[in-house]
């Protein structure tokens, strides 16, 4: 009953709610892991955006992210913006349709079924690979400081002249 763009843009909130732990999620990782093409990938994650349910982050380190907490996103927020309701009212003015009772009885259990479920139910956590912590540590591999030592000097000429 879903059509196929609404199927691949629930599997890609649910990829970014799962991979998006530390850092934003790129479209290249979002189109490879999910095995799309980029230009399919940008079209769904430009109406997840206008939806409200990713952010994007621009510039070097960006990507996208779930907007707000993955706990309180229902897979039908997702769905709700890119499937029609069919009115049949509209298609059929003259009388009712035998289909019409049918039509909304399916789309009531799959709005409930799907608001019964969120992003977190269904996204696996990822951790980040060796590459992805190594791109969030920078690119230079700095040593790190040694602990401070606190000198054991006098610290005014008045401790000094104390001390002797």
């Amino acid at each position: 009953m879903l059509l196929k763009k609404t199927a691949k843009a629930v599997d890609i909130a649910v990829f970014i709610a799962s991979q998006a732990i530390v850092q934003p999620v790129t479209t290249d990782e979002i189109a490879k892991g999910l095995g799309l093409s980029s230009s399919y990938t940008e079209a769904i994650l430009k109406d997840l955006r206008q939806a409200g349910v990713i952010r994007a982050h621009r510039g070097p380190g960006g990507g996208y992210q779930i907007r707000g907490n993955p706990e309180d996103i229902s897979l039908w927020d997702v769905v709700k913006h890119f499937e029609v309701e069919h009115h049949f009212d509209v298609l059929y003015p003259e009388g009712d349709h035998p289909l019409k009772a049918l039509e909304i009885g399916i789309q009531n259990k799959l709005q409930s079924v799907l608001n019964a479920q969120t992003l977190a139910d269904v996204a696996v956590p990822v951790m980040p690979s060796a590459e992805r912590v190594t791109s969030m540590l920078g690119q230079f591999r700095l040593k790190p400081l040694p602990a401070p030592v606190m000198p054991k000097a006098p610290n005014s000429v008045f401790q000094l002249s104390m001390m002797l």
